[in-house]
């Protein structure tokens, strides 16, 4: 025997009411994987935050700058943006969108190269460029200094820190 009843009346959501609340979700900046997601969202009545008490955007933005002396922060952000133009790894879509909420003229890099797990170099206005992390710099042997205790701070907050050389030292 087959009975055809609503949806609603069998405790499911309708299809309707799912396009309903995905659509008001997104307006808000909320996405939502599949219908089962969102039924699923009804039930919840608790919400856990990560270690820094906040929600997580699913994408990575740049949070702040340290330049080193005799650097300014949008020369770092020029800098990076360059030489990140090349990389499909999300941080790299962070910088570039940071340098384009400044209105920075990121210039061209040349001899783009993508360190694995590491960062990437190029030069940029004959300039050699270094952008990654601890493991890239000392690779490179550029000396962090007290870039590392601002990186490990960040890092105890959560946050990741990547450097940028500049002719082999230390810019930001």
């Amino acid at each position: 025997m087959l009975i055809n009843a609503c949806p609603c009346a069998l405790g499911l959501a309708t299809p309707m009411s799912i396009m309903v609340g995905m659509g008001r979700g997104a307006k808000a900046g909320v996405l939502f994987r599949d219908a089962e997601a969102l039924e699923t969202l009804e039930k919840v009545d608790t919400l856990v935050l990560d270690k820094t008490g906040t929600l997580t955007e699913g994408r990575p933005a740049l949070d702040s700058i340290a330049a080193n002396p005799g650097f300014t922060e949008n020369e770092i952000l020029t800098l990076a943006a360059a030489v990140e133009r090349g990389s499909e790894h999300p941080l790299a879509a962070a910088i570039l969108a940071a340098a384009s909420e400044r209105q920075l003229q990121v210039p061209d890099a040349r001899d783009f190269d993508s360190a694995t797990g590491r960062g990437v170099v190029g030069h940029v206005e004959g300039k050699a460029v270094a952008f990654g992390n601890a493991l890239l710099m000392r690779e490179r042997g550029v000396a962090l200094d007290a870039l590392e205790a601002k990186a490990d701070a960040l890092r105890r907050e959560g946050r990741t820190a990547m450097f940028l050389a500049v002719d082999g030292k230390a810019a930001g």
